[in-house]
């Protein structure tokens, strides 16, 4: 009996074994998009295992699983699906995230995702693959030019420079105005802190652009950019976020069968773009004209042979180009006749133009980026592991810019209530020979204003390479004092005075999230934000002198030390609702707190009086004592509560609102506190109108009040040292005195907007439109000076922004093989600053070299540039008997504006099976330039536009008797047209420059429309991957900056400036060319 019962037993394990193995059947199907196309790379997980599998070329695929095990199919750009795998036979469908508004999420404040549907607020999202569409420019910010409406996004060219970001308009006049950058929920520093005493930002000179701080963050790790515009969207926020906030999302592991691995590769060169930089003439060479000491009065005489003739010489002092006319038959002595090291040493050459003018000092640009991802996961969690390796070299000589980031992101659901999520990213940069910025002592400003067109540039290179590195100029004071005077050999400056700079930062999170019931979670979040940076400046012995050093002092040698810490910590502790209160009204809610902690502690040092040792770099070699080095630290903490209310009625109508309070550390205790308030609601109207070509419409409307930053001169009295008199230490008394009343700047904001989506979403629109008022303006006003001060900060003023968006989305052809999408995005800001304070109707903001200053003018748009003019005539420029402009010298005459009129791109993707192109117009209207390189540099006969002929056929330089000059379009003072030719025209600036001209006349717009990027990218076929063992495999050619379709301003680019800021816009000075970048990617996963 009991051999039966055990044989009974053994028969019934096999058939339940056999059973069980019964049910692990192959699963087969399709997986399609929502327009039924087949969807290759498609991951397909058996949920709870790491069984899966991806789909072929024809989106099919096949895999084993029990009818009670669930399917996982995800796609990138799609929404993820779980299926039952009770068929053996699946069809799936999966929609697209990024057009499917009706169900799409998005990432708003603190991290938190929402239905786009149910937001009363503009947001636009911008995907990672779109960032990377062009050639790459190491800070990402550029990728987002023309992509986001109402975001102004001006790049400058400034190698490893800065990038402005400025959502609908000034708000500050003379505070911070960029965008907050949050990352995962936590905000990071994106502070521009340029390290020198020298007003980089007003283009004093030799200065340099150190960039935003918000450049270290990797473009391998974003996912999505969800663009915050409107104070009500960033209100969970508050006073770091006025001014709009950009949502990165960084990439999470994809669930997938083994270790995912993605290895990429990209190389991109460049080429100047010509139009860019002065185009040489080559007709005259160095001089101002007749003035000197030969029978021409163009050439110095002097007997340089010895055989008792005077001979020709240039006039090696002058650093213009409006001299004697080029004859190869004349023989003259010219720089290079005076240094050993040139071929030409003791010879007279021919009076020809340079073979090889300054464009021939730039390099061919290179950036290569290599990176490697690691990724896996399961239905329990994930991790992505990215390292990216970036050297670029830059046009300038010695110019180099390395930059290595790991990050890694981690997330597991620990149990079914609590999980875990991380973020950790450690970036090391170095940087060596970033370009001078401004006037002084710049080399473009030397290229583009102070230049002699028969200088050979490669000639310079050979003198300073044969001579070991010495300053052997072209600018001699004198051929018997051969002393640079004005200008170095610009070998010299790039290889001997050259700065450096590092930074080591890290940025990271960790994240608890504990579900204390279905419709309420708990999360407590730590991060921290700390970087470290070193720059260092130098001026070698044998330099001319300029501005350098702590107190700006006239040095032919120095070296200066600049150090900064920084370190954030955010303590957020918070709690999430989402409940369904009735089958009609959702409720979603936010309540939670902040502790915000910062320290910076910063030195700026530099020796005084040269060094010692030429060439050895370090405080200790000053030679005269040490200047005081300036120091601070600043400890700030401030306290935030928040909460956030969102109903919906039955799916299509939402409310929301939103309050928090900040308490400032910088603030007087017990009136240290500010209030953000907000609130939004949307209608989905399409919820109550069935139309079978209305896919989705929606109607917003929000209102929020919100503080701009936290100022800084409320507490605080600051007093400089100076030089010590005897054993006395002296300290003096700041002109501006504190306020202990002060308050930010505080903004208040409308906005209405539109969605709507049509003929299943092939075509749509979003259209707001905004009006904000930010009062309570910040900046100093006359005070007693019976105080021992002379101004007071206060509150005062208000600018008003209004304006309107639109964004458009269109796909003209949708078919099985082929696809084209556009998309358009076009925004108008209209700025005004309506009021000052009692008295006062124009604050001056800025003064440039050159006489013209950027104002804040009640009545006018932020950024009104005064200057001198001409005279008018009933509208007509008046000229004068001498035949030239009657000039108005006030320099508080209204010639131009800085903000644009408004700002658009269009974005084009064809698609066409495995192949795919897009490219990006890019464009502004409006705005204006003043233009200091062409102020001089047409005075100083650079440029073609001087030395052609006037309509007599005779060449514009010519003596009046020799039928020169021009006629300038005008009147004469009783009105009649003008028909005297300029006087003296074979002299500097008498025709065109600074010299004879006002300010108005280098006044340009600055619109452009530019090829901001194209991309040709072909995936290879799934079948030909699979042979390869690989999973993806894609070829890219990406180019960036391709063409200047159209511009106003001459020989620049419209986007050149300073650096980011407010006054970085409207001042072109010395600025590098543009340049036109393509390369290529290659990027493989297994």
């Amino acid at each position: 009996m009991k051999l039966k019962l055990n044989g009974f037993l053994v028969l019934l394990v096999a058939l339940m074994t056999q059973i069980t193995f019964a049910q692990e059947r192959a699963v087969s199907g399709v997986v399609s998009d929502n327009a039924g196309l087949p969807l290759p790379g498609v991951s397909v997980l058996v949920k709870g295992t790491k069984t899966g599998t991806q789909t072929d070329f024809d989106g099919k695929f096949s895999i084993k699983a029990a009818p009670s095990q669930t399917l996982t199919f995800s796609y990138i750009g799609m929404n993820s699906q779980e299926v039952k795998a009770t068929s053996t036979t699946i069809k799936v469908k999966l929609v697209s995230a990024a057009i499917e508004l009706e169900g799409a999420v998005v990432t708003t404040a603190l991290g938190v995702k929402r239905e786009k549907k149910s937001l009363g607020y503009a947001t636009q999202e911008i995907k990672g693959a779109d960032i990377a569409s062009g050639a790459g420019s190491g800070n990402f910010f550029n990728e987002l030019s023309g992509k986001v409406a109402g975001v102004q996004i001006r790049r400058n060219n400034n190698f490893g420079g800065s990038t402005n970001i400025v959502s609908r308009g000034i708000k500050n006049l003379t505070g911070n105005n960029q965008m907050l950058v949050v990352i995962d929920g936590v905000p990071v520093n994106n502070s521009n802190v340029n390290s020198s005493t020298g007003s980089q930002t007003t283009g004093t000179g030799v200065t340099y652009d150190y960039g935003n701080n918000a450049s270290d963050i990797n473009p391998d790790d974003i996912e999505s950019i969800n663009v915050l515009k409107g104070a009500a969207a960033s209100a969970l926020y508050g006073y770091q976020a006025g001014n709009g906030v950009l949502m990165i999302t960084t990439r999470k592991g994809k669930a997938k069968k083994g270790l995912g691995v993605t290895i990429s590769s990209e190389i991109v060169t460049g080429s100047i773009d010509k139009s860019t930089f002065v185009n040489y003439q080559d007709k005259y060479g160095a001089g101002y004209g007749p003035y000197y000491e030969d029978a021409s009065g163009f050439f110095l005489e002097r007997d340089i042979n010895g055989d008792g003739v005077a001979d020709l010489v240039v006039p090696t002092s002058e650093d213009a180009s409006y001299g004697a006319p080029f004859d190869p038959n004349k023989m003259v002595y010219n720089w290079n006749a005076f240094t050993p090291y040139s071929d030409n040493f003791g010879k007279a050459t021919p009076w020809v133009a340079a073979k090889n003018n300054p464009l021939a000092f730039f390099n061919t640009p290179l950036s290569i980026s290599n990176s490697i991802s690691l990724e896996d996961g399961d239905d329990k969690g994930s991790f992505v592991l990215n390292f990216n390796n970036s050297k670029q070299n830059g046009i300038m000589p010695n110019s180099e810019l390395k930059k290595n980031s790991l990050s890694l992101k981690f997330n597991r659901q620990i149990t079914d209530k609590l999980s875990l999520s991380s973020f950790a990213s450690y970036t090391a940069q170095n940087t060596i020979g970033r370009n001078s910025t401004g006037y002084s002592d710049n080399i473009m400003t030397n290229f583009r204003q102070w230049w002699q067109t028969n200088v050979d540039i490669k000639e310079l290179q050979q003198v300073y390479e044969r001579s070991g590195g010495q300053n052997i100029t072209w600018n001699w004071a004198d051929p018997t004092d051969l002393q640079p005077i004005y200008w170095d050999n610009p070998y010299f400056q790039r290889f001997k005075n050259y700065q450096s700079d590092e930074r080591n930062r890290f940025t990271g999170y960790a994240k608890l999230d504990y579900k204390l019931a279905d419709w309420v979670t708990a999360t407590g979040r730590v991060s921290t934000d700390t970087y470290s940076e070193l720059r260092e400046e130098r001026r070698t012995a044998g330099s001319t002198a300029a501005p350098f050093g702590v107190n700006r002092f006239e040095e032919t040698s120095g070296y200066q030390r600049y150090t900064r810490d920084f370190s954030e910590q955010n303590y957020d502790l918070f709690l999430t609702f989402k409940k369904n209160i009735s089958d009609d009204i959702s409720f979603n809610g936010i309540a939670g707190g902040t502790a915000n902690r910062s320290r910076t502690v910063s030195e700026l040092a530099s020796t005084q009086g040269g060094l010692v040792v030429p060439g050895l770099f370090s405080l200790s070699n000053s030679a005269a004592g040490l200047t005081y080095p300036l120091d601070g630290e600043t400890n700030t903490g401030v306290n935030s509560y928040y909460g956030s209310v969102s109903l919906g009625y039955k799916d299509f109508l939402f409310l929301d609102g939103t309050l928090r309070r900040d308490a400032f550390s910088v603030l007087p205790k017990g009136d240290n506190t500010l209030m953000t308030k907000s609130l939004s609601g949307s209608y989905v109207f399409t919820k109550t109108i069935d139309k079978s070509w209305l896919s989705f419409g929606k109607f917003r409307a929000s209102i929020a009040e919100s503080p701009l930053g936290s100022p800084g001169q409320a507490l605080v009295d600051t007093y400089p040292r100076t030089t010590d008199f005897g054993t006395n230490h002296l300290y003096s008394v700041a002109s501006t005195k504190s306020n202990a009343g002060l308050r930010p700047v505080k903004s208040s904001t409308q906005e209405l907007g539109l969605e709507m989506q049509f003929f299943n979403r092939r075509v749509g629109f979003d259209v707001a439109a905004y009006k904000t008022l930010s009062s309570g303006q910040i900046f100093p006003v006359a005070y007693s000076t019976a105080t021992g001060y002379s101004n007071q900060y206060v509150n005062a003023g208000e600018i008003e922004n209004k304006g309107l968006e639109v964004q458009v989305n269109l796909t003209p052809i949708k078919t099985k093989d082929f696809s084209w999408d556009i998309f358009v995005n076009w925004a108008k800001n209209q700025n005004k600053v309506v009021s000052l304070t009692e008295g006062i109707s124009n604050l001056q903001l800025g003064s440039f070299q050159g006489g013209v200053t950027i104002n804040a003018q009640v009545g006018e748009p932020y950024g009104t540039i005064k200057g001198t003019d001409f005279t008018y005539l009933n509208g007509q420029k008046v000229v004068s008997t001498s035949g030239r402009y009657v000039i108005n010298a006030s320099t508080n005459n209204v010639i131009g504006n800085i903000t644009p009129d408004w700002t658009g791109g269009v974005r084009n993707k064809f698609t066409y099976k495995d192949l795919s192109l897009g490219f990006l117009i890019d464009m502004q209207k409006g705005g204006d330039m003043f233009s200091l390189d062409q102020s001089y540099g047409l005075a100083t006969g650079l440029s073609v536009l001087t030395s052609g002929n006037n309509e007599l056929g005779n060449p514009v330089r010519n003596t009046i008797a020799n039928g020169g000059g021009v006629i300038l379009p005008g009147v004469q003072a009783n009105g009649t047209p003008n028909t005297v030719r300029t006087a003296a025209p074979d002299q500097y600036g008498n025709i065109s420059g600074y010299r004879r001209a006002p300010n108005a006349a280098f006044i340009y717009d600055a619109s452009y429309i530019k090829l901001r990027e194209v991309s040709i990218t072909y995936s290879l076929p799934s079948s030909l991957v699979a042979k390869l063992k690989l999973t993806d495999m894609k070829f890219s050619i990406v180019g960036s900056n391709l063409w200047i379709i159209h511009k106003n301003l001459p020989e620049a680019d419209p986007e050149s400036g300073l650096s980011s800021g407010n006054l970085a816009s409207g001042y072109s000075v010395g600025s590098l060319p543009t340049t036109r970048n393509i390369g290529c990617n290659l990027t493989f996963k297994f």
